[in-house]
């Protein structure tokens, strides 16, 4: 990361921002360095940019439709720059009313095609309401000549005599007819459905109750007979032929206007004809509505692709001051973010930030632009980030990779690297896999999650599953590796070893590599030990050299530095063996390598004290024994502790060869001794793998990270603008 200067008149601060914004190199910070502080006070007055960028975006940007716009943007002449820069609220109020004509015309131009639209919309509306109104009409004359036939045929001769009250009530309120007829013992009803909203209802009974079924047909709205049948045909039923001669009569208009007719087996000609008719007819509807729309449709597109040219004629006439107001919302719009800090006086603008190494070249390009355009030298310069840039952002790691790239989620969820110390983006994804490789040995299940990571990563470009696919390849090739080390295959041990026996092959080593968890549980436990001593040392060497970065010389030896690193190189040597032979106290403390551990122990005691002695403040007195007392104290309980947390590792390896075992016995309980095993593999590729995976982070995090990670770096977020439309909010 490089430290970042550029000094610009005034006038070229707006280009130079926009620049930068386009090649998306710098992040901006606030300006520091005694060289300025001169010049401090000397800007005039404040300018608040905000208000200005709101101000031209609902004045300009929206009425106008800018963001939408394809003309490009024209930088203005180096003395309209000079008066933006003077007087940034004059040249605002200058450029909306310059463009309150061109404004005006386009808002005429918006509101005639939406007035247009509208009316045209509204005569569509009209005209597919006449159409339902006939097609309404057609339907309640079905129903009509419908209800005519089925009161026809549900009405006998001999119940005409006593049926004294026939009309149409709704489905739903049937049943509460029925509770109140039911009073009278003498009267009965009979319901003939005609749609699946209405029905036919026939009251049967003495003239005692006539007024009461009367009453009950005013109380739930039901139409009298005769809205349906004419007189003519209530005489019709005491006629059989001519009766039977009206049902058939009525039938055959009803086959005539049915809408949707189902086509029997011996249907006739003269039925199909009928049924074509009818289906013409359906279509006739429905292609009219269809032509109606499409119509609708061409003239409304007519309307608004002449406006479009019309108001595209009007941006080409007033390209130039479209150009001109697109460049000043970007820099109106730039300025008033909180990122973008500059130092302002009468003479001098002052940007200053960060770029990252490999971007200086895109970052001398960017004012080279500049420069060439307006034919100014602009002063520039680039730094190394020193101890008081100790909160400089630092870029996201690049994985080189499009793939891999998630994989930086593992350091970002524990904190941003910051400027002075390791990034751990690489070693932080190898011991992760490495250490759920040696809690999760197995090929089989290895394959499945490498599979389902090859598989599906690219299917994914945000949210959780993007990274829980791309770590799932890593994780699946640890699985693979230490599978083959520990030989097991979907929880079949030592199927390897048996092939290898069997084809009478001799490895020139020891197979399998890994001791067994079951029945080498001493020698696996003291490799895990030996691992956990390597990670935690490695993780204070990175501590002493993040100190020695940051200029914190004392802090090389201290808890977070060789210290620590001491304390656990004696702890493990001293208890290497305790596994294996026991552990006999007085041999231990006798040895050099407890020593070793008396030494880091006193390395983080007298940090604090070294410290107070550099900085001129002589030992420190109480507070500085103080601290060092406390240092003391953290590395030889922390690295005691952390070492024994590494024995995880050998607890789920144990869990995992247990598994194997189960499903053995489940096999073997349930009479399927594949069932078992797939059941047990079940387990393990959904517990057992989260539970490894769990515990690998967090021992990655606290155990490893812990000794040299601080993680409260600043993200590198650079000047973005869009090289081709103003950004709009």
């Amino acid at each position: 990361m490089k430290k970042v200067t550029i000094i610009t008149p005034p006038e070229y601060e707006g280009p130079v921002l926009e620049s930068l914004g386009r090649a998306r190199v710098t992040h901006l910070t606030q300006v520091t360095g005694s060289e300025f502080e001169g010049l401090r006070g000397s800007s005039g007055k404040e300018v608040d940019y905000k208000k200005l960028y709101d101000k031209i975006r609902t004045q300009l940007v929206e009425p106008l439709g800018l963001s939408d716009m394809t003309v490009a943007r024209t930088t203005p002449s180096v003395d309209e720059l000079k008066a933006f820069a003077l007087d940034p609220e004059s040249k605002v109020d200058e450029i909306i009313d310059e463009a309150a004509l061109f404004v005006e015309k386009i808002k005429a131009s918006r509101e005639e095609v939406h007035v247009q639209n509208n009316n045209l919309l509204e005569e569509l509306k009209k005209k597919l309401e006449a159409i339902d109104e006939e097609k309404t009409r057609k339907w309640d004359n079905q129903l009509a000549l419908l209800a005519r036939l089925e009161s026809l045929q549900a009405l006998e001769p001999e119940e005409l005599k006593s049926c004294f009250a026939v009309g149409i009530v709704k489905n739903e309120d049937i049943s509460k007819m029925s509770e109140y007829l039911k009073r009278y013992p003498e009267t009965y009803h009979r319901a003939s459905e005609i749609s699946k909203e209405e029905s036919l209802l026939f009251v049967f009974g003495s003239e005692e109750s006539e007024k009461w079924v009367e009453a009950l047909f005013l109380v739930f709205d039901i139409k009298d007979i005769f809205d349906v049948l004419e007189t003519g045909d209530v005489l019709l039923v005491l006629d059989p032929k001519r009766r039977k001669e009206a049902i058939e009569k009525y039938k055959a208009q009803l086959v005539i206007m049915e809408k949707e007719i189902k086509v029997p087996d011996d249907e006739t000609k003269e039925e199909r004809e009928i049924r074509e008719k009818l289906g013409e007819l359906e279509d006739g509807y429905e292609k009219k509505i269809a032509d109606l729309k499409d119509e609708f449709d061409k003239k409304i597109k007519q309307n608004e692709e002449a406006s479009r040219l019309k108001i595209e004629e009007l941006q080409t006439e007033q390209s130039e001051s479209i150009g001109k107001i697109r460049f000043y919302v970007n820099i109106l719009k730039l300025s008033s973010r909180k990122g973008t800090l500059i130092f302002r006086s009468r003479v001098i603008s002052v940007l200053q930030g960060y770029t990252p190494e490999y971007m200086i070249p895109d970052l001398m390009a960017a004012v080279k632009e500049v420069e060439s355009e307006f034919g100014e030298i602009l002063y520039v310069e680039v730094s190394d980030v020193g101890h008081e840039d100790k909160h400089a952002p630092t870029p996201e790691m690049n994985f080189k990779s499009k793939s891999l790239q998630p994989l930086w989620i593992l350091t970002r969820l524990r904190g941003w690297p910051s400027a002075d110390e390791f990034n751990p983006g690489y070693i932080s994804v190898l011991i992760f896999c490495f250490q759920f490789g040696l809690m999760f040995g197995d090929i089989g299940q290895g394959v499945v999650f490498l599979l389902i990571g090859l598989l599906f990563h690219k299917k994914y470009d945000r949210g959780m599953m993007k990274y829980l696919t791309a770590l799932f390849i890593p994780m699946g090739i640890a699985a693979i590796v230490f599978g083959f080390m520990y030989d097991s295959i979907f929880l079949y041990e030592h199927e390897i070893s048996h092939w290898l026996h069997g084809a009478h092959i001799e490895l020139p080593f020891r197979y399998p590599i890994m001791p067994n968890p079951t029945t080498e549980t001493g020698k696996l436990m003291n490799l895990i030990f030996l691992v956990g001593a390597v990670e935690i040392v490695f993780g204070s060497l990175l501590g002493a050299y993040n100190s020695f970065r940051a200029k914190n010389y004392a802090g090389i030896i201290g808890e977070r530095g060789l210290g620590m690193g001491f304390y656990v190189t004696g702890l493990y040597l001293s208890a290497s063996t305790m596994f294996t032979t026991g552990l006999d106290v007085m041999i231990l403390v006798a040895a050099w390598p407890f020593k070793l551990m008396l030494l880091g122990m006193g390395l983080s005691f007298i940090e604090p004290i070294v410290h107070s002695l550099m900085h001129g403040h002589g030992i420190g007195g109480i507070e500085s024994i103080g601290q060092g007392i406390g240092g003391l104290l953290m590395t030889f309980v922390e690295g005691l502790a952390n070492m024994f947390s590494f024995l995880r590792i050998a607890a789920f390896a144990i869990a995992h060869v247990s598994l194997s075992g189960a499903g053995v016995a489940m096999g073997a309980a349930i009479g399927s001794p594949i069932g078992g095993m797939i059941m047990m593999n079940i387990i393990a590729l959904s517990f057992e793998f989260v539970s490894s995976s769990v515990q690998s982070l967090r021992l990655l995090y606290y155990e490893f990270m812990g000794k040299f990670f601080q993680g409260e770096g600043i993200r590198f977020k650079p000047l973005i603008i869009r090289d081709s439309q103003p950004i709009v909010e």
